[in-house]
């Protein structure tokens, strides 16, 4: 038995000290169990965003902006431009706290105006594309009735007055200055030539 023996001894020592001690350490495991599970609770929720309401809230608009982002196609350009006008709003903000607080949180307000700087990007591109493809829509066919354009219908009657002119360059640069395309790619999609 040489060196199994005093295992087994201080094993049976163990054994009784559980036995006559059990409601003790039941008491124990369970408080540790309970405390687990607070803490699990408080720590381990913020990453699943079962405690959003303990965020702040341009925290719980960013991530709320993440996931739009993969449903713009299905916007109209009022939701866009509502957005956009959002984003820039928070971006002023945390501009503002930035400007007020302690330059050790300048490292974490860049963060948060390059992460909000990003959706602003994808938001404004998104805008400019679905706008350049009503235009074509439009262009190519008069009567076409734009349900993306709904509340910009100035955009619009706008467009349809400068494609009625003789003068194209005005069309071009409000094509232009609305989508944000260049030039020689507008003459191409439109067909148009000065």
């Amino acid at each position: 038995m040489g060196r199994i023996g005093p295992i087994i001894e201080n094993g049976k020592k163990a054994g009784k000290l559980i036995i006559k001690n059990r409601k003790e350490i039941i008491g124990a495991i369970t408080g540790l169990s309970a405390a687990g599970k607070v803490i699990k609770e408080n720590i381990g929720n913020k990453e699943t965003g079962k405690t959003e309401e303990k965020f702040h809230h341009r925290k719980v608009r960013y991530n709320h902006y993440k996931k739009i982002l993969m449903e713009l196609d299905s916007k109209n350009r009022n939701e866009l431009f509502q957005y956009i006008l959002e984003v820039e709003k928070f971006t002023q903000q945390i501009k503002n706290e930035e400007n007020r607080e302690l330059g050790v949180k300048k490292p974490i307000h860049k963060k948060r105006i390059k992460n909000w700087n990003d959706i602003l990007i994808q938001i404004k591109d998104k805008m400019d594309t679905k706008d350049y493809l009503e235009f074509i829509k439009i262009y190519n066919n008069p009567n076409y009735h734009s349900e993306y354009f709904q509340g910009f219908e100035g955009v619009v009657e706008t467009f349809k007055k400068l494609n009625n002119k003789q003068e194209i360059v005005d069309l071009i640069k409000y094509i232009e200055e609305i989508t944000n395309k260049g030039i020689e790619q507008i003459k191409k999609d439109f067909s148009l030539s000065e």
